[in-house]
Formats: C-alpha cells, structure tokens, sequence
C-alpha cells in the first residue's frame, strides 16, 4: 500500500518550529515599536516641569531663590534664572541636567534642583522697584528640532 499523499494546503502549512519563530518576532517587533513611541514623545516633550520659588517677593540681600526641573532624560537640559528689570537683565544662575547615557532606551526622567541667593552686589546693578525674575528650561535638539522653551517667572520688588 502506497502512502496517502498530502494535499497542497497540508504542505503549505508552516511547522511548528517556524510559528513560534514567528510570534517571537511579531512581540520583538511590538516591544520595540513601543519604545520608540514612547522615546519619540520625551524626543518633543523634553521638560516636564519646572518650579520657581521665591521666599518673598520683596528682593533683599541674601534672598534665596529655589528652582527645580524635571527633564524626560532623553537628552541634555540647560536652566537659567534671571532678574530682568525694563531692559536690563543679568544671569543670576545656571544649571546643566544631563541627560542618559542611552536615551533611546532609558525611560527614567532626571531632575535638577538649585538655590541661588540674590547677594547685595548682584541687586547693586539694579534700580529699586518692580522686576521680574524669569527661570527659563531649554532642551538639546532632537531631530533637527530644538523645543520651545519652558518659562516661569514671578513679579518681584527690588528693595533698596
């Protein structure tokens, strides 16, 4: 007796060994589609927020400011707080947050905290009366785009 032939549809069939192959690279794929999404949004949303705290709102010699950031990690952050009174403004402080090593894959975020105090001979420069102090939070540029900038700033009163 002759074996029994196997129809076209039978031998088109993938064996085992190759479906699993399969649905192995099929999740690969998914987990690594993912990722990407998720790391193309902290790519754009590079900030993800940025705390401006003054004690009083009446500068002083020894006046403490407190700025906190949060950035995606993805890349590089660049703080900068100033006093800007009419047109005149000068860099009180800067802070650099690194970014990850590999932030492509590194999903935790990174923070960055500083406390400058507004000393006698920086409030020199300036006349007595309303000005503004400005943290400003800017990322590095990803994908030939650099984001705008994060702002805050609070109104405040230079006392003589």
């Amino acid at each position: 007796m002759a074996g029994t032939k196997k129809s076209f549809v039978d031998r088109a069939k993938p064996s085992r060994l190759m479906r699993v192959v399969r649905r192995v690279l099929i999740i690969g794929a998914l987990l690594q589609l993912s990722i990407a999404l998720w790391s193309g949004y902290r790519a754009i949303v590079q900030i993800v927020t940025l705390e401006l705290n003054i004690v009083s709102t009446n500068l002083r010699s020894g006046t403490p400011a407190f700025v906190h950031v949060v950035t995606s990690g993805r890349t590089s952050a660049t703080v900068r707080l100033e006093l800007i009174q009419g047109t005149h403004s000068e860099l009180l402080a800067n802070l650099r947050v690194a970014g990850s090593r590999d932030g492509f894959y590194d999903p935790r975020t990174r923070q960055g905290t500083m406390t400058p105090s507004f000393t006698g001979e920086f409030l020199a420069h300036f006349q007595p009366g309303p000005a503004l102090v400005r943290a400003t939070a800017t990322g590095s540029m990803q994908w030939l785009r650099v984001p705008p900038p994060t702002i805050r700033e609070i109104p405040v009163v230079i006392s003589p």
